[in-house]
């Protein structure tokens, strides 16, 4: 399966391809993602293009069957072995088809940088490595619309975003829609709709298409950022360009008729910068984009959700809005436990009714090692739960030679429309050696209320039955029995009410067919 898709550049202008002396003095006069810049200089560093023997042994992955380690218990590394490294991984699941996930991600093949794809379509019990595209310059951003079409968007042959679309699940690939000269790209997708982010180093700008990736659109506008995420709305009607600007604000663009026209830009959060302190040996890689592209999501309801980096404290925050992107919440954070901690890279995805899943890569000083955080807040609840989502913390070198990269600018999320299953991915390396593979954590969100409910049953009966015994409370004084009672009164309503939102989420979500 393959196409050439059609693009029409509103400013014609952004179609010309500048020659490398512009693209050099660009370089100069802009910011640049970490990613892209460390591909551009490794091209220019001599040996570049000759192979290099990779030494590393082509261990098979290893794949846990459901009935034995359901998938979601742990981490697994999709990526092949055998590949050079398999850096800034994005993930997407197939909303009609919860079995069909794809990740992707850079890697090299010893001459050339390519993008990969993993896909799978047994929801992680196996998976097929994909050579998505050639001669490439950035890791992958990847969406699926309600059609089964799968978009990839990357740069390739330098500075030069661009997108693809698989229509079997992400083992074939169109031809690349071209949308001139950029950096930093990310996508979205809805119904038959996809929308495309990216910047012009550092004009914001975006392509998108109604018909599946068959004829594009390239839109360019006037204010300058560099880590741009796109939203479609679940009407197809809203489209939403959300970025760090470089005057140091989080900044929305918004159509309300499918691209024709734009308004803004407005601003989301005053005073945040676009980019945050990298903790520990990655420090190398620069700065930390506090709004990557990966870390937007909107529900049905048309509410607009944002997870980015306060760049001065360095943690979590997160805001929404309710208007189009008119007025925003107050921010909070998601993970005051550790108010102290470096955090780093935000994603966040949601289901139709806001159920929110999000993520953050934070650095443990004690440790000395990093983790990536899983953050869950329901549609129904007011607070924020935070989890490991990684095998166990893990260390990652400084610099090294053979054009490494690193971690990245950015890892994903994502979750399917309806409340189930959903999904994290993200590049990591083996006790602090190269290369970085790609990793991914299925979670089956059902699993974790089930347990949440079942928890509370187990500390409501536990409780009850050492007071009958006599050993809680101690000491057993009258003030300390009434105590006792209103706190397994407390935890009897939490489990009660619970139950009824369990209930209730089951009653509005449907399995989608597989």
């Amino acid at each position: 399966m393959s196409w050439t898709p059609k693009v029409k550049f509103n400013n014609p202008n952004s179609a010309l391809r500048p020659t490398d002396e512009e693209i050099s003095s660009r370089l100069l006069q802009g910011r640049v993602s970490n990613t892209a810049l460390s591909i551009h200089q490794a091209r220019k560093r001599e040996g570049f293009g000759a192979p290099v023997p990779y030494a590393r042994p082509k261990a098979g992955r290893q794949f846990h069957h459901d009935h034995i380690h359901p998938p979601h218990r742990h981490a697994v590394e999709v990526s092949d072995p055998g590949l050079d490294r398999s850096d800034e991984t994005a993930v997407a699941i197939n909303p009609k088809n919860s079995r069909n996930i794809v990740a992707g991600a850079v890697s090299f093949n010893g001459t050339h940088f390519i993008n990969t794809a993993y896909v799978t379509k047994d929801r992680g019990v196996t998976w097929k490595t994909v050579t998505v595209l050639t001669d490439t310059d950035e890791g992958a951003g990847i969406a699926f619309d309600d059609s089964h079409n799968c978009y990839y968007t990357t740069m390739q042959g330098g500075f030069f975003p661009v997108c693809v679309v698989s229509r079997d699940g992400g083992l074939t690939w169109s031809q690349p829609a071209a949308f001139g000269f950029g950096d930093k790209t990310a996508v979205a997708a809805r119904g038959n709709i996809a929308l495309c982010g990216f910047d012009r180093l550092n004009t914001e700008a975006c392509a998108f298409t109604l018909d599946g990736g068959l004829n594009w659109t390239v839109h360019d506008f006037t204010d300058s950022g560099l880590g741009t995420a796109p939203l479609v709305s679940y009407d197809h009607r809203h489209f939403y360009i959300i970025y760090g600007a470089l005057d140091n604000n989080l900044k929305i663009y918004a159509s309300h008729d499918q691209g024709q026209t734009w308004t803004g830009p407005i601003t989301i959060v005053a005073g945040n910068a676009f980019e945050s302190t990298i903790a520990g040996p990655l420090s190398y890689e620069g700065g930390a984009l506090t709004s990557p592209g990966t870390n937007v999501a909107i529900d049905r309801h048309g509410h607009i959700h944002v997870l980015y980096i306060d760049s001065t404290r360095r943690v979590p925050m997160y805001t929404t809005s309710r208007d189009h992107g008119a007025t925003w919440s107050s921010p909070v954070n998601v993970d005051p436990r550790r108010a102290n901690d470096t955090h780093m890279w935000p994603c966040l995805s949601c289901t139709k009714h806001g159920d929110l899943q999000g993520g953050s890569m934070v650095y443990d000083q004690t440790l000395g090692k990093y983790e990536i955080l899983l953050h869950l807040k329901a549609e129904d609840e007011d607070e924020w739960k935070t989890f490991e989502a990684d095998n166990g913390p893990w260390s990652a070198a400084g610099p090294s030679p053979n054009f490494r990269i690193g971690f990245g600018d950015y890892f994903d999320c994502d979750s399917l429309p309806e409340f189930g299953i959903s999904v994290m991915a993200w590049s990591e390396t083996v006790n602090g050696q190269q290369p970085w593979q790609s990793w991914v954590r299925i979670v089956d969100r059902w699993e974790w209320e089930d347990e949440r409910v079942g928890a509370l049953e187990d500390e409501i009966y536990r409780l009850t039955e050492a007071f009958e015994l006599g050993e809680l409370p101690f000491p057993r004084t009258d003030e300390n029995v009434a105590r006792f009672k209103a706190r397994v009164e407390e935890l009897r309503k939490t489990q009660s009410a619970a139950q009824i939102a369990l209930q209730k989420r089951r009653e509005s979500n449907h399995v989608p067919a597989e």
